[in-house]
């Protein structure tokens, strides 16, 4: 990413950098003392924060409130964008992440700003339009809770690191060291979803970051643990309302774009 600029030295609320890689871009856990947009135009990246994972595909643009641990990874390459906004900004939006669909005109806005154009009338007029439209984007609920107890952890990151894994929720409780019972109940209770909608989540989460990779959408099906690619096409397309096809190409590599 370019360093971020400021727009103008009498707009210093917002400062915007370009994104365009080539190759996977990975960044440990950090924080800004700024808020953050962050737009994906090709490419999907997925960011951590302390009790969940989103990931940001085309079109699609993510809010991270000034101050919040997160870590980001892209898989492949990866183009986009990124605006800072300061305290008293940020103050007006949740102070938990979220996702939103860019419409066409914020994305446009969003290109045009973070480019770091120099300060003018309107330049200022494109910043407030921007913000704007950015407040009346509708927000999707795309995060994938993480329990806090280390006990369901080893569950969550075992399935983060292998999402086909097959063994049934019983298995599950004895990796946890938990009854059943007690291992649904405190399932629910940390994420705010079953096991069996999580494991789902995860699985889309991992077929997205797999088919933006370039791969098949019958390895991605398979490697995520469905039976069949048309099961599997059916909880994609429920889950992120794309077919796998038409996500795939969304997610050209920026050199081929």
């Amino acid at each position: 990413m370019q360093d971020r600029e400021h727009l103008g030295a009498r707009t210093p609320w917002l400062l915007g950098g370009r994104m365009e890689q080539a190759g996977r871009r990975v960044t440990g856990s950090h924080a800004h003392e700024s808020g953050q947009i962050f737009g994906v135009e090709r490419g999907v990246m997925r960011v951590r924060t302390t009790n969940a994972c989103r990931l940001v595909g085309p079109g699609q643009v993510l809010w991270l409130p000034p101050r919040m641990l997160h870590e980001a990874r892209s898989h492949g390459a990866i183009a986009g964008w990124s605006l800072y906004v300061t305290g008293d900004r940020s103050a007006v939006l949740p102070a938990m992440p979220f996702l939103a669909g860019a419409s066409w005109l914020l994305g446009a806005q969003a290109d045009r700003l973070s480019r770091g154009w120099a300060y003018d009338s309107r330049t200022v007029r494109l910043a407030e339009c921007f913000w704007d439209e950015f407040l009346a984007m509708p927000r999707q609920s795309g995060a994938l809770p993480l329990p806090r107890d280390v006990r369901l952890c080893r569950v969550t990151d075992a399935l983060s690191d292998d999402p086909g894994d097959r063994r049934d929720q019983l298995a599950w409780a004895s990796l946890a060291g938990m009854s059943l019972r007690s291992f649904i109940r405190h399932f629910v209770g940390e994420t705010g979803m079953p096991f069996s909608r999580w494991r789902q989540r995860l699985r889309i989460l991992a077929a997205q970051e797999g088919l933006a990779r370039g791969e098949s959408v019958t390895d991605v099906a398979f490697s995520v643990g469905y039976d069949s690619v048309g099961a599997f096409a059916g909880a994609f397309r429920t889950i992120t309302g794309y077919r796998p096809g038409d996500y795939a190409r969304l997610c050209v590599p920026v050199e081929q774009s």
